[in-house]
Protein backbone atom coordinates (compact mmCIF):
# COMPACT_ATOMS: atom_id res chain seq x y z
CA UNK A 1 0.00 0.00 0.00
CA UNK A 2 1.25 3.46 -0.86
CA UNK A 3 2.46 5.35 2.24
CA UNK A 4 1.30 8.59 0.66
CA UNK A 5 -2.28 7.34 0.56
CA UNK A 6 -2.57 5.49 3.87
CA UNK A 7 -1.56 6.42 7.38
CA UNK A 8 -1.38 3.81 10.12
CA UNK A 9 -2.71 4.82 13.55
CA UNK A 10 -2.93 2.23 16.36
CA UNK A 11 -2.54 -0.55 13.82
CA UNK A 12 -5.36 0.64 11.52
CA UNK A 13 -5.17 2.24 8.09
CA UNK A 14 -6.64 5.71 7.57
CA UNK A 15 -6.99 7.89 4.46
CA UNK A 16 -3.98 10.24 4.55
CA UNK A 17 -5.56 12.81 2.19
CA UNK A 18 -8.60 13.33 4.45
CA UNK A 19 -6.42 13.60 7.55
CA UNK A 20 -4.18 16.19 5.89
CA UNK A 21 -7.20 18.35 4.97
CA UNK A 22 -8.38 18.71 8.59
CA UNK A 23 -4.87 18.93 10.02
CA UNK A 24 -4.02 21.79 7.69
CA UNK A 25 -7.26 23.61 8.54
CA UNK A 26 -6.82 23.27 12.31
CA UNK A 27 -3.17 24.25 12.06
CA UNK A 28 -4.17 27.53 10.40
CA UNK A 29 -6.87 28.34 12.93
CA UNK A 30 -7.98 27.16 16.36
CA UNK A 31 -11.60 27.82 15.44
CA UNK A 32 -13.88 24.79 14.88
CA UNK A 33 -13.76 23.30 11.40
CA UNK A 34 -16.23 25.23 9.23
CA UNK A 35 -18.50 24.34 6.35
CA UNK A 36 -15.90 25.16 3.68
CA UNK A 37 -13.50 22.53 5.08
CA UNK A 38 -16.40 20.06 5.45
CA UNK A 39 -17.20 20.58 1.76
CA UNK A 40 -13.55 19.95 0.85
CA UNK A 41 -13.66 16.70 2.86
CA UNK A 42 -16.85 15.57 1.12
CA UNK A 43 -15.45 16.36 -2.34
CA UNK A 44 -12.33 14.30 -1.54
CA UNK A 45 -14.49 11.38 -0.35
CA UNK A 46 -16.73 11.22 -3.40
CA UNK A 47 -14.08 11.80 -6.08
CA UNK A 48 -13.50 8.06 -6.47
CA UNK A 49 -17.17 7.17 -6.91
CA UNK A 50 -17.27 4.89 -3.85
CA UNK A 51 -17.23 5.14 -0.06
CA UNK A 52 -14.55 2.66 1.06
CA UNK A 53 -14.10 1.11 4.49
CA UNK A 54 -10.88 3.10 5.00
CA UNK A 55 -12.73 6.36 4.26
CA UNK A 56 -15.55 5.46 6.66
CA UNK A 57 -13.04 4.70 9.37
CA UNK A 58 -11.18 7.97 8.66
CA UNK A 59 -14.37 10.08 8.78
CA UNK A 60 -15.28 8.58 12.16
CA UNK A 61 -11.76 9.24 13.44
CA UNK A 62 -11.88 12.86 12.24
CA UNK A 63 -15.29 13.51 13.82
CA UNK A 64 -14.09 11.95 17.09
CA UNK A 65 -10.80 13.88 17.26
CA UNK A 66 -11.44 17.24 15.59
CA UNK A 67 -13.97 19.88 16.57
CA UNK A 68 -16.54 20.81 13.90
CA UNK A 69 -18.99 23.69 13.95
CA UNK A 70 -22.60 22.39 14.20
CA UNK A 71 -23.29 23.61 10.65
CA UNK A 72 -20.20 21.86 9.25
CA UNK A 73 -20.89 18.60 11.10
CA UNK A 74 -24.52 18.50 9.91
CA UNK A 75 -23.44 19.29 6.34
CA UNK A 76 -20.86 16.47 6.26
CA UNK A 77 -23.25 13.90 7.72
CA UNK A 78 -26.19 14.78 5.50
CA UNK A 79 -24.17 15.04 2.26
CA UNK A 80 -22.47 11.66 2.84
CA UNK A 81 -25.84 10.07 3.68
CA UNK A 82 -27.52 11.40 0.52
CA UNK A 83 -24.58 10.53 -1.71
CA UNK A 84 -24.15 7.06 -0.29
CA UNK A 85 -27.86 6.39 -0.86
CA UNK A 86 -27.34 7.00 -4.57
CA UNK A 87 -24.35 4.72 -5.07
CA UNK A 88 -24.73 1.68 -2.84
CA UNK A 89 -26.16 -0.19 0.13
CA UNK A 90 -23.93 -2.78 1.88
CA UNK A 91 -24.73 -6.46 1.47
CA UNK A 92 -26.42 -8.32 4.33
CA UNK A 93 -23.34 -10.43 4.97
CA UNK A 94 -20.10 -8.94 3.73
CA UNK A 95 -17.42 -11.63 3.42
CA UNK A 96 -13.99 -11.11 4.91
CA UNK A 97 -11.52 -9.53 2.50
CA UNK A 98 -8.87 -11.88 1.15
CA UNK A 99 -5.18 -11.05 1.08
CA UNK A 100 -5.28 -10.52 -2.67
CA UNK A 101 -8.13 -8.01 -2.41
CA UNK A 102 -6.24 -6.05 0.24
CA UNK A 103 -3.22 -5.81 -2.06
CA UNK A 104 -5.38 -4.45 -4.86
CA UNK A 105 -6.71 -1.56 -2.77
CA UNK A 106 -4.72 1.55 -3.68
CA UNK A 107 -5.09 5.27 -4.18
CA UNK A 108 -7.35 4.60 -7.15
CA UNK A 109 -10.65 3.95 -5.40
CA UNK A 110 -12.97 1.05 -6.26
CA UNK A 111 -15.43 1.51 -9.06
CA UNK A 112 -19.00 2.38 -8.15
CA UNK A 113 -21.11 -0.60 -7.05
CA UNK A 114 -24.64 -1.37 -8.07
CA UNK A 115 -27.36 1.05 -7.01
CA UNK A 116 -30.09 -0.38 -4.82
CA UNK A 117 -33.66 -0.37 -6.10
CA UNK A 118 -36.75 -0.14 -3.93
CA UNK A 119 -37.58 -3.80 -4.54
CA UNK A 120 -34.11 -5.22 -3.67
CA UNK A 121 -34.10 -8.19 -1.30
CA UNK A 122 -31.25 -9.41 0.89
CA UNK A 123 -29.75 -5.97 1.69
CA UNK A 124 -29.35 -4.44 5.13
CA UNK A 125 -30.03 -0.79 5.98
CA UNK A 126 -27.37 1.87 5.50
CA UNK A 127 -27.13 3.23 9.06
CA UNK A 128 -24.90 5.85 10.68
CA UNK A 129 -22.52 3.19 12.07
CA UNK A 130 -21.77 2.16 8.49
CA UNK A 131 -21.46 5.71 7.19
CA UNK A 132 -19.14 6.91 9.95
CA UNK A 133 -17.94 3.69 11.68
CA UNK A 134 -14.62 1.89 11.35
CA UNK A 135 -15.88 -1.38 9.81
CA UNK A 136 -18.57 -2.71 7.54
CA UNK A 137 -21.78 -3.88 9.30
CA UNK A 138 -22.78 -7.50 9.64
CA UNK A 139 -26.36 -8.68 9.36
CA UNK A 140 -28.63 -6.24 11.19
CA UNK A 141 -32.32 -5.52 11.39
CA UNK A 142 -33.93 -2.98 9.00
CA UNK A 143 -34.16 0.59 10.32
CA UNK A 144 -36.22 3.64 9.31
CA UNK A 145 -33.13 5.09 7.61
CA UNK A 146 -33.02 2.06 5.29
CA UNK A 147 -36.62 2.60 4.19
CA UNK A 148 -35.80 6.25 3.46
CA UNK A 149 -32.78 5.27 1.38
CA UNK A 150 -34.78 2.75 -0.63
CA UNK A 151 -37.41 5.42 -1.29
CA UNK A 152 -34.71 7.85 -2.44
CA UNK A 153 -33.35 5.30 -4.89
CA UNK A 154 -36.71 5.12 -6.64
CA UNK A 155 -35.89 8.50 -8.14
CA UNK A 156 -32.17 7.95 -8.72
CA UNK A 157 -30.92 8.91 -12.15
CA UNK A 158 -28.89 6.42 -14.16
CA UNK A 159 -25.10 6.77 -14.59
CA UNK A 160 -25.64 7.57 -18.29
CA UNK A 161 -28.07 10.38 -17.43
CA UNK A 162 -25.63 11.65 -14.84
CA UNK A 163 -22.76 11.75 -17.39
CA UNK A 164 -24.92 13.63 -19.90
CA UNK A 165 -25.95 16.13 -17.23
CA UNK A 166 -22.34 16.75 -16.26
CA UNK A 167 -21.31 17.32 -19.88
CA UNK A 168 -24.14 19.82 -20.36
CA UNK A 169 -23.25 21.62 -17.12
CA UNK A 170 -19.56 21.77 -18.07
CA UNK A 171 -20.49 23.25 -21.46
CA UNK A 172 -22.63 25.94 -19.82
CA UNK A 173 -19.84 26.85 -17.40
CA UNK A 174 -17.32 27.18 -20.25
CA UNK A 175 -19.69 29.43 -22.24
CA UNK A 176 -20.32 31.55 -19.15
CA UNK A 177 -16.62 32.13 -18.54
CA UNK A 178 -15.99 32.94 -22.21
CA UNK A 179 -18.72 35.62 -22.05
CA UNK A 180 -17.20 37.04 -18.85
CA UNK A 181 -13.75 37.21 -20.45
CA UNK A 182 -15.11 38.99 -23.55
CA UNK A 183 -16.96 41.62 -21.50
CA UNK A 184 -13.93 42.02 -19.22
CA UNK A 185 -11.63 42.71 -22.17
CA UNK A 186 -14.04 45.28 -23.63
CA UNK A 187 -14.38 47.00 -20.27
CA UNK A 188 -10.61 47.22 -19.87
CA UNK A 189 -10.21 48.72 -23.34
CA UNK A 190 -12.78 51.42 -22.62
CA UNK A 191 -11.27 52.31 -19.25
CA UNK A 192 -7.69 52.60 -20.56
CA UNK A 193 -8.35 56.10 -21.99
CA UNK A 194 -7.68 57.94 -18.72
CA UNK A 195 -4.89 57.64 -16.14
CA UNK A 196 -7.31 57.30 -13.25
CA UNK A 197 -9.17 54.40 -14.80
CA UNK A 198 -5.88 52.84 -15.89
CA UNK A 199 -4.76 52.77 -12.25
CA UNK A 200 -8.06 51.19 -11.29
CA UNK A 201 -7.64 48.61 -14.05
CA UNK A 202 -4.19 47.66 -12.75
CA UNK A 203 -5.63 47.30 -9.26
CA UNK A 204 -8.37 45.01 -10.54
CA UNK A 205 -5.82 42.93 -12.46
CA UNK A 206 -3.81 42.51 -9.28
CA UNK A 207 -6.95 41.34 -7.48
CA UNK A 208 -7.85 38.79 -10.16
CA UNK A 209 -4.38 37.24 -10.11
CA UNK A 210 -4.68 36.69 -6.35
CA UNK A 211 -1.97 39.12 -5.21
CA UNK A 212 -2.49 41.37 -2.21
CA UNK A 213 -1.50 45.00 -1.86
CA UNK A 214 -0.65 46.17 1.67
CA UNK A 215 0.31 49.61 0.41
CA UNK A 216 -1.79 52.27 2.13
CA UNK A 217 -3.82 54.72 0.08
CA UNK A 218 -3.64 58.21 1.57
CA UNK A 219 -7.04 59.58 2.62
CA UNK A 220 -8.11 63.17 2.13
CA UNK A 221 -9.51 65.08 5.14
CA UNK A 222 -13.09 64.09 5.87
CA UNK A 223 -16.16 66.04 6.92
CA UNK A 224 -17.94 65.47 10.21
CA UNK A 225 -21.50 64.41 9.41
CA UNK A 226 -22.94 64.19 12.93
CA UNK A 227 -22.66 66.04 16.23
CA UNK A 228 -23.42 63.75 19.18
CA UNK A 229 -25.70 65.25 21.80
CA UNK A 230 -25.29 62.34 24.23
CA UNK A 231 -22.80 59.62 25.00
CA UNK A 232 -25.42 56.97 24.23
CA UNK A 233 -25.87 58.28 20.68
CA UNK A 234 -22.09 58.24 20.19
CA UNK A 235 -21.87 54.62 21.37
CA UNK A 236 -24.65 53.56 18.99
CA UNK A 237 -22.84 55.22 16.09
CA UNK A 238 -19.56 53.49 16.98
CA UNK A 239 -21.05 50.01 17.29
CA UNK A 240 -22.98 50.34 14.00
CA UNK A 241 -20.16 51.87 11.94
CA UNK A 242 -18.48 49.86 9.15
CA UNK A 243 -15.78 50.99 6.70
CA UNK A 244 -15.54 48.92 3.49
CA UNK A 245 -12.37 47.95 1.65
CA UNK A 246 -11.65 47.03 -1.96
CA UNK A 247 -10.87 43.34 -2.54
CA UNK A 248 -7.40 42.20 -1.42
CA UNK A 249 -6.10 45.74 -0.86
CA UNK A 250 -5.87 48.61 1.62
CA UNK A 251 -8.03 50.88 -0.55
CA UNK A 252 -11.18 52.06 1.23
CA UNK A 253 -14.62 53.08 0.03
CA UNK A 254 -15.08 56.73 -1.01
CA UNK A 255 -16.96 57.71 2.17
CA UNK A 256 -14.25 56.38 4.50
CA UNK A 257 -12.73 59.82 5.22
CA UNK A 258 -16.07 61.26 6.37
CA UNK A 259 -16.79 58.20 8.52
CA UNK A 260 -13.38 58.41 10.20
CA UNK A 261 -13.78 62.16 10.85
CA UNK A 262 -17.23 61.62 12.40
CA UNK A 263 -15.98 58.71 14.53
CA UNK A 264 -13.05 60.82 15.73
CA UNK A 265 -15.49 63.59 16.71
CA UNK A 266 -17.50 61.12 18.83
CA UNK A 267 -14.39 59.78 20.60
CA UNK A 268 -12.98 63.25 21.29
CA UNK A 269 -16.35 64.41 22.64
CA UNK A 270 -16.48 61.45 25.05
CA UNK A 271 -12.87 60.51 25.99
CA UNK A 272 -14.12 57.90 28.47
CA UNK A 273 -15.16 55.61 25.60
CA UNK A 274 -12.58 52.94 24.74
CA UNK A 275 -12.93 51.21 21.36
CA UNK A 276 -11.48 48.19 19.54
CA UNK A 277 -10.83 48.63 15.80
CA UNK A 278 -11.45 45.25 14.09
CA UNK A 279 -10.19 44.30 10.63
CA UNK A 280 -11.86 41.64 8.44
CA UNK A 281 -11.59 40.07 4.97
CA UNK A 282 -13.71 37.81 2.79
CA UNK A 283 -12.63 34.18 2.30
CA UNK A 284 -10.75 34.69 -0.99
CA UNK A 285 -7.09 33.67 -0.59
CA UNK A 286 -5.12 31.79 2.06
CA UNK A 287 -6.23 32.06 5.68
CA UNK A 288 -2.85 33.22 7.03
CA UNK A 289 -2.58 35.90 4.34
CA UNK A 290 -6.10 37.11 5.11
CA UNK A 291 -5.15 37.42 8.79
CA UNK A 292 -2.20 39.67 7.87
CA UNK A 293 -4.39 41.80 5.57
CA UNK A 294 -7.05 42.24 8.28
CA UNK A 295 -4.37 43.31 10.80
CA UNK A 296 -3.09 45.93 8.37
CA UNK A 297 -6.60 47.28 7.70
CA UNK A 298 -7.31 47.63 11.42
CA UNK A 299 -3.95 49.35 12.03
CA UNK A 300 -4.60 51.71 9.10
CA UNK A 301 -7.91 52.95 10.57
CA UNK A 302 -6.31 53.11 14.04
CA UNK A 303 -3.59 55.42 12.68
CA UNK A 304 -6.11 57.57 10.81
CA UNK A 305 -8.13 58.12 14.01
CA UNK A 306 -4.97 59.16 15.85
CA UNK A 307 -4.22 61.59 12.99
CA UNK A 308 -7.70 63.05 13.54
CA UNK A 309 -6.88 63.83 17.18
CA UNK A 310 -8.12 60.71 19.01
CA UNK A 311 -5.98 59.60 21.95
CA UNK A 312 -4.26 56.26 21.31
CA UNK A 313 -5.21 55.23 24.87
CA UNK A 314 -8.85 55.10 23.73
CA UNK A 315 -8.07 52.58 21.00
CA UNK A 316 -6.71 49.15 20.30
CA UNK A 317 -6.85 47.15 17.07
CA UNK A 318 -7.02 43.52 16.00
CA UNK A 319 -7.37 41.56 12.75
CA UNK A 320 -9.76 38.62 12.48
CA UNK A 321 -9.04 37.52 8.90
CA UNK A 322 -11.94 35.67 7.28
CA UNK A 323 -13.28 34.18 10.53
CA UNK A 324 -15.99 36.75 11.42
CA UNK A 325 -18.17 36.98 8.32
CA UNK A 326 -21.46 38.89 8.54
CA UNK A 327 -22.80 37.71 5.17
CA UNK A 328 -22.35 34.58 3.08
CA UNK A 329 -19.10 34.44 1.12
CA UNK A 330 -20.88 32.52 -1.64
CA UNK A 331 -22.02 35.78 -3.34
CA UNK A 332 -20.07 38.87 -4.39
CA UNK A 333 -22.52 41.08 -2.45
CA UNK A 334 -21.78 39.09 0.70
CA UNK A 335 -18.01 39.21 0.14
CA UNK A 336 -18.16 43.01 -0.27
CA UNK A 337 -19.83 43.34 3.16
CA UNK A 338 -17.25 41.04 4.75
CA UNK A 339 -14.28 43.15 3.56
CA UNK A 340 -14.54 45.75 6.30
CA UNK A 341 -13.30 47.39 9.47
CA UNK A 342 -15.88 47.70 12.24
CA UNK A 343 -15.78 48.81 15.88
CA UNK A 344 -16.74 47.59 19.35
CA UNK A 345 -17.01 49.72 22.49
CA UNK A 346 -14.88 47.90 25.08
CA UNK A 347 -15.54 50.10 28.10
CA UNK A 348 -17.01 53.43 29.14
CA UNK A 349 -15.45 55.44 31.94
CA UNK A 350 -16.68 58.67 33.40
CA UNK A 351 -14.74 61.58 31.92
CA UNK A 352 -12.90 63.78 34.43
CA UNK A 353 -14.54 67.16 34.94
Amino acid sequence: MADSYYRTISGKHYDNELLEIVEKATKRSKAPIGKNIAKTLFDAIKDGGDYTDVEKRTVKYIRDNFKFSPEADEYLRSEIRKWAAKISVPAAKKKSATKSSVKKESKVKRSSVRSVKASDEGFTPYVDSYEFGDSSPEEIAPTPEYNELVALNKFQITPKQNRIGRIVLLGLIIVFFIVLIIFGIRSCNRSSKSQTTTASQNSNLSQETGTRSLERVELSPGKVSNQFESRASAIRYINDLQIRFIKQSMQTEESASDKIATLAEALKAYPGIRVRVKGHTCFIGEMDENKILSDERAKFIFDELVKNGVSATQLDYRGFGETAEIESNSTEAGRIKNRRVDFTVLSVAESPN
